[in-house]
C-alpha cells in the first residue's frame, strides 16, 4: 500500500463528489431565464506544468420582476463561449439572484472528471 496516491485518490474523489452534489443541489430548484452576456474578464492562468493560458470570466445580466442583476460568473472558460451581446440561459434561485449561473457552464462534467482521476490513484495506492 502506498499512502500518497491513496491520499490523492481520496482528495480527488471527495472533490468530484462535492462538485456533482453542488451541481445537482443548485439545478434541482433553479429557475431558468434568458440573460445577456455583457463582457468578459480576461486573465492568465498557469497550469501545473507552468504553461500560461488565457481564461475568460463572463459578466451577464438578467431581469427578474423588474430588477436587473449584473453577475460576474464564478466559472471561467478557455474561450468566449457565448459572444458578447448574445442571450443565454441563466439559472438562479429566487431571493439569491446575485449567485446566478450561466447554464452553459453549469455541468457535472468537472466532478465526473475528478472522480475518474481518482481511480488510478486508488489503484496505485492500494496495489503498488
Amino acid at each position: 500500500m502506498n499512502i500518497i496516491p491513496l491520499f490523492g485518490g481520496v482528495i480527488f474523489s471527495a472533490l468530484g463528489i462535492y462538485v456533482c452534489y453542488d451541481y445537482r443541489r443548485f439545478n434541482k430548484n433553479a429557475l431558468k431565464i434568458k440573460g445577456r452576456v455583457l463582457r468578459y474578464e480576461e486573465y492568465i492562468t498557469k497550469d501545473t506544468d507552468n504553461i500560461k493560458r488565457k481564461a475568460y470570466r463572463p459578466f451577464f445580466e438578467f431581469t427578474v420582476n423588474g430588477s436587473t442583476y449584473v453577475v460576474k460568473s464564478k466559472t471561467s472558460f478557455h474561450s468566449k463561449i457565448i459572444p458578447v451581446g448574445h442571450y443565454a440561459d441563466v439559472l438562479y434561485h429566487k431571493g439569491d439572484e446575485e449567485n446566478a449561473r450561466l447554464a452553459e457552464g453549469n455541468g457535472a462534467g468537472l466532478g465526473i472528471l475528478f472522480i475518474a482521476l481518482s481511480l488510478p490513484a486508488y489503484y496505485f495506492g492500494l496495489f503498488h
